[in-house]
This record gives C-alpha cells, structure tokens and sequence, in this order.
C-alpha cells in the first residue's frame, strides 16, 4: 500500500554509503530517523545535523543489548515501522587462507547481525493490528546469489542471510502477512566499500596471485563504480513506501540493482538452467518410483 505518511526508520552501519544516504534522504522527506553505528559520537557526528537519533550500535552485541536499542528507539517515536539491516563487513580471500575467526566475524555482522535485529523487531511489529505492520529491510548484495574467488567469506554470509529471510518471508505470509521483509541486492556502487576490504595477510604463496588480483580490483573499483548509490537508496525508499517507482506493483523478495548485478543474476540462472536440462533426468530417477513427498503447504 503505497504511504507518504511519516514513519519511523531505524538503520544500521550508517556512517557512510547506503546507510547514510539512508539517514539523509528519509530527513530530507520528514520522516523520523535513528540512525546507529558503532562509535557513534566519532563515526556519526557528520550526521547530527540531519536531525535523526544518533545511537550507538554494534550488530554483534549480545541479543539482550540489541533488543534495549531497538526499544529505545521505539519509547523515543512511539514505534519503528522500518528496519534496515544495512551495516557490513567485507572480508577478502581464499578459502584456504581465511581462519575460522575471519569468517565468523563476517558472519557475526552480515548475517548474525540482521537476524538479531530482526529477533528484536518482530514482536513489535506484531503488535501492530491482528496481522502486524512493519518492513523489514536486508541490505544483501550479487554476493548473494553469485560466489566469487576470493569472496568465500563475504559470499556465504550473504547466501546465509538470502535463505534465512526467504525461509522467514514464507513464515510471515502464513501467520503475520502485514509484515514483509526485502532483500535489496545491489551490484558495484558508489560508497566507500571498495576501500574498506579487508585483506588477508599472503598466508599461503600459491594464493598469492589471486590475493594481488583481488586487490588491484578493489582499487580499480573504487571512485569508478558504475552503480549510483544516491539514485539506488532513492529507489528503495520509493520501494520501501509504495510510491514512485513502485506505484501500483507487487514487491518481491528480491529487487536487484545496478547493471552489474543484473549481469551476474542472468548468468546464474542460465547456469541453472543448463544444469536441470542437462541432469533432471538423472535426478529424477533417484527416487523411489512409488513413493512422492508432499510439497509443503501452509495455511491462508
């Protein structure tokens, strides 16, 4: 249902990129902003004079820390109807390099991170009328469908984050429909991303190549993006409120944006679909030919 009304935003990692666009944007157009990051009286002092909340905010702090935030927020406005998990954490290198603390720790922010949030927002919003309200915002990426060298780390917390909310968009349909959740996934865009990987050290030589590469394609990307962030957020604000862009359209789980993505999406699925025509009759004859499992069915 398209809105112009003012609502309440509550936004991660907002001290540069999307998350900032975010916070100024949603301002500009009146709406009520909290805006958290980690060290916020440094990291997020460019922002006060947008009028938002300010409220520090690490997506890795313990459940109970996350849900005293997120009802802060709430006692300041009286309600959050929007939540943007939008805070990352990029991690760079080979499977064989990476240790086991350097995936945990992009876990721990990219996917973690928003599923506590999202543990923390959802009795509320189910508070809100018989079928609850509210909008729940997965800032994913083409690293969520799409695994790439080098990015074993950032690529499965993103694929983590894709299967957990469509596992909870089909839960919300069948007992809250009022509320929706939205995997935004853009490709390469203007924020400072690019200068903020996270390198592993050269650990083993042979990775060494990929590891140079790696880097030289990150410093190549950055200031060169082809994605326009400021355009992007503007977009998904519109998404976000069933105007503009979105006027009259049904919203998906999934909106990609920027060329980049598009490009990796459709090489994707022609993947898939090269697989299933060339082995759907080799998987289908593993079954046992008198039996058939039931599709899963919910009800309403």
């Amino acid at each position: 249902m398209a809105t112009q009304d003012k609502q309440t935003w509550f936004i991660t990692g907002c001290s540069s990129g999307f998350g900032e666009q975010f916070v100024r944007q949603l301002r500009a157009l009146g709406d009520n902003v909290v805006a958290t990051g980690r060290n916020a009286d440094t990291k997020l002092a460019h922002l006060k004079d947008t009028g938002a909340t300010i409220l520090d905010l690490d997506v890795t702090a313990p459940q109970a820390e996350l849900n005293e935030k997120f009802q802060q927020a709430i006692d300041i406005y009286g309600g959050v109807d929007v939540l943007v998990n939008n805070a990352g954490y990029l991690q760079c290198g080979a499977v064989e390099e990476l240790t086991k603390e350097e995936m945990e720790r992009t876990l721990d922010v990219n996917f973690h991170g928003p599923i506590n949030l999202t543990r923390a927002a959802l009795p509320h919003f189910r508070s809100k009328g018989s079928q609850g309200k509210g909008l729940l915002i997965y800032m994913s990426s083409q690293s969520g469908f799409y695994g790439e060298p080098g990015g074993s780390a950032y690529c499965a917390s993103k694929f983590a984050l894709e299967g957990a909310v469509e596992s909870l968009a089909k839960e919300l349909a069948w007992l809250a429909p009022g509320i929706k959740p939205l995997l935004i996934q853009p490709g390469v865009f203007s924020t400072e991303v690019m200068n903020n990987i996270n390198h592993v050290p050269h650990r083993v030589e042979f990775w060494r190549p990929l590891n140079d590469a790696a880097r030289v394609r990150g410093a190549g990307n950055y200031r060169n993006e082809p994605g326009n962030a400021v355009d992007m957020i503007a977009k998904v604000i519109q998404i976000a409120k069933g105007i503009g862009i979105a006027e009259g359209k049904e919203i998906p789980l999934r909106v990609p944006f920027g060329s980049y993505c598009v490009g990796f999406l459709r090489e994707k699925l022609r993947e898939i679909r090269q697989t299933l025509d060339d082995w759907e009759e080799i998987a289908r004859s593993a079954d046992y030919p008198e039996r058939q499992a039931p599709m899963p069915t919910f009800p309403g």
